[in-house]
């Protein structure tokens, strides 16, 4: 069965009864960490409900959450760990010490289901420990669609098209192996201007890399740097735009399509943001949902549960599936949150999603800069920080912006940038 248009937090829980606790750690998807992954499971609080629970490794923004709270926004209960190091992830936090949140799920007496980021071996053991049921699916599930190369084999086993390329094994201590992969470019550029170098389990941007032919044995170093073992080399081909389809199948087997946005794109391949205004067009639309639609259904028969993103190139050379995220998305939080804000602002119909950096402070800080752009429950055309966290450190935050179509979207993105608030 699907259900169109569904509303995430439903295909979660429909029930009174349950307690959901949103544990949404994107640490799990990184055993090895540096310092471009900053854990980001406050992304969680003005996505979760007043019942709902949000844990966090670390610490909450204090002055952020009673923001929130002003406009009856976020849980009323938050558990923080005060885990500042990259060595445990918030799963590995539960299991060590599950009782802070065993306590509050008895004192709710509801049944808890747990939701993730990403669902690996140590969530499933986390929900285990807290006798929770899971909101994910197996860790060989995750892993399988979530890694490209194997995602990319799964759509030509379901005869849809993809862009031709060659998966290739990193192996530094073979002295052939950036001598082939070198071979293996210069064959792809005898028909293409550039060559996209993908890792199969990167995100973000991380293991991503450009390359005309003049360099590739420098890329060929900062993967191996990375520490990534597998890549994708593909023709780098003009894109037109860059749909994101995101799905989720619930634990009762119910697949719900949640909505269809643009993805913003830097240098065409690092995403920094997404937008949903206005629809795409009906023949990229149906193509894109149609297609989708295969693939979900792949995933459901091999027991896949949760959340996922399927992101798509548009070109004139035809529309591609690129990549599964199969977890939860940067922008499954904003769906959240904006699911919420519509229900009582229903002209604020139109969202854009943007990471940015600013000179760090406090949230104070923020909402002064911010000033008349701020949202506040009322203005259809406004803007909503999250995953503010950081902004004391280095003064990375995410904003939502908010109107009633794309012409007041851009304009307020526009206004922002000349007020001084802009992407560094």
């Amino acid at each position: 069965m699907t259900v169109p248009g569904s509303l995430l937090s439903e295909c979660i829980s429909k029930s009174n009864d349950e307690l959901v606790i949103y544990a949404t750690d994107n640490f799990a998807q990184f055993p090895r960490r540096d310092g471009s992954i900053r854990s980001s499971c406050d992304r969680a609080l003005p996505a979760a409900s007043t019942n709902d629970l949000v844990v966090l490794r670390g610490k909450q923004n204090r002055e952020y959450y009673r923001w929130l709270r002003s406009l009856n926004l976020g849980p009323e209960h938050v558990i923080e760990y005060h885990q500042l190091s990259s060595e445990f992830s918030l799963a590995e936090c539960i299991v060590r010490d599950p009782d802070p949140v065993l306590k509050f799920i008895d004192e709710t007496g509801r049944k808890p289901v747990y939701v993730p980021w990403f669902s690996g071996r140590m969530e499933a053991e986390a929900a285990k420990i807290l006798g929770a049921e899971l909101f994910g699916a197996t860790e060989t599930s995750t892993i399988k669609y979530n890694d490209k190369a194997e995602f990319k084999n799964v759509c030509k086993e379901l005869e849809i098209p993809v862009v031709a390329g060659t998966t290739f094994e990193i192996n530094p201590k073979d002295t052939e192996n950036a001598g082939n992969m070198v071979r293996i470019i210069l064959r792809l550029l005898t028909g293409c201007d550039e060559v996209i170098i993908r890792g199969t389990l990167g995100e973000s941007g991380m293991s991503l890399y450009r390359t005309g032919g003049d360099n590739i044995l420098n890329v060929y170093d900062a993967i191996v740097n990375s520490g990534e073992k597998t890549v994708i080399i593909e023709p780098f081909l003009d894109v037109i735009s860059t749909p994101n389809d995101q799905w989720a199948i619930g634990n009762d087997g119910t697949i719900h399509h949640l909505g269809l946005a643009d993805q913003i794109c830097e240098s065409g391949m690092v995403h920094i943001g997404t937008q949903n205004c206005p629809r795409s067009s009906n023949r990229i639309y149906d193509y894109v949902t149609e297609t989708s639609r295969l693939i979900v259904d792949h995933m459901s028969a091999f027991g896949y549960k949760g959340v996922l993103g399927i992101d798509y190139i548009v070109t004139d050379e035809g529309v591609f599936p690129v990549e599964n995220n199969a977890r939860f998305n940067g922008s499954t939080f904003v769906r959240l949150i904006h699911d919420k804000i519509v229900t009582s602002l229903p002209s604020a119909a139109c969202w854009k999603f943007l990471k940015f950096k600013i000179k760090k402070g406090t949230f104070t800080d923020l909402v002064e800069r911010l000033g008349s752009f701020m949202y506040d429950g009322k203005k259809s055309n406004s803007v909503f920080p999250y995953n503010c966290n950081s902004l004391e450190l280095n003064g990375y935050f995410s904003i939502i912006l908010l109107a009633e179509d794309y012409n007041h979207l851009v304009h307020l993105e526009r206004s922002l940038a000349n007020s001084g608030i802009k992407r560094e």
